[in-house]
């Protein structure tokens, strides 16, 4: 159980941001087509799997200020922008990492430290990590907390932020996070699609509405791994349909006019309790990681 309170919720010390609308409807609907249905190729390519989970994969797009040629590369882009004068260490960014995730809504995500090639060899974190909601109102919310690799203590605040369509969540690539799994039973899947433009399979044949979630982590440094089949780190593909619709020429994207608009995320103490529903003081330890679940 997570008590909350939006109090501090502009603390100095909160580590994320969010912005709604962040996304234009044109950007959604091109994301939406590559990302949404679970039988698009990005999922079927990968054989992508929540339960059990598919291994881990990503890829690389090499990062410059100011190339806006590619549809993905002017997202890019675009967060960058917005988020250069709130994490100035952006300016040091050479690469971005990209994954996604198209999970029900009762799958959450553990707790976890984002890291190159899932700390193998070492934890090395991104500047900073973000996530673009392709869909909303399914699943639970991403917790970012403020604990960091290098405490010995586990955090003591944490900052949750719904699925919401076009919103974006950017937080400092040192701290803990996860997603906490949705409630209740399954959104229903009969509401109207979100815009005419749809020219992807429909998602409605699955059993109930997905949380689809887009990553990119923003690298000082991070090396392209080599490899057969999916995995971490990869090179950006050439060849496969869904990346030819997100290397698709950007002028073909009108700008709306529309600026995100920054919202709070709802602040959370304590993040750890024990079963009896008392908080984890300090004097217990750090627990092991199996002794550790998250819900409401």
């Amino acid at each position: 159980h997570l008590n909350h309170n939006d109090d501090d919720a502009d603390d100095v010390c909160c580590p994320c941001r969010v912005y709604d609308d962040f996304l234009t409807a044109q950007e959604l609907q091109i994301l939406k087509n590559v990302f949404e249905s679970p039988s698009c190729d990005y999922w079927t390519e990968h054989a992508y799997a929540v339960e059990p989970p598919s291994p881990y994969f990503s890829y690389l797009i090499p990062f410059q200020p100011g190339n806006t040629r590619s549809i993905l590369e002017r997202l890019i882009q675009k967060i960058y922008q917005q988020l250069l004068p709130h994490f100035p260490n952006l300016a040091k960014a050479t690469c971005v990492e990209m994954w996604a995730h198209n999970r029900p809504h009762a799958s959450g995500h553990q707790l976890h430290f984002d890291s190159d090639n899932e700390g193998i060899g070492g934890i090395r974190n991104p500047i900073i990590s973000t996530i673009l909601y392709i869909t909303g109102n399914c699943g639970g919310p991403s917790l970012v907390t403020d604990q960091k690799l290098i405490h010995k203590r586990l955090a003591q605040k944490g900052w949750m932020s719904h699925a919401k369509e076009r919103r974006l969540v950017a937080f400092d690539g040192k701290v803990l996070h996860g997603v906490i799994p949705g409630k209740g039973s399954s959104p229903s899947l009969s509401s109207p699609p979100s815009s005419p433009l749809s020219s992807s399979p429909s998602s409605s044949s699955s059993s109930g509405k997905r949380r689809v979630t887009l990553m990119l982590a923003f690298w000082k440094k991070i090396e392209v791994r080599e490899g057969d089949g999916p995995g971490a780190a990869r090179m950006f593909p050439t060849d496969s349909s869904w990346a030819k619709q997100l290397r698709q020429d950007a002028t073909q994207i009108q700008d709306s006019g529309s600026i995100p608009r920054r919202t709070r995320p709802l602040s959370v103490a304590p993040i750890y309790e024990t079963l009896d529903g008392q908080p984890w003081t300090r004097q217990m330890g750090m627990p092991q990681y199996d002794q550790v679940f998250q819900g409401f």
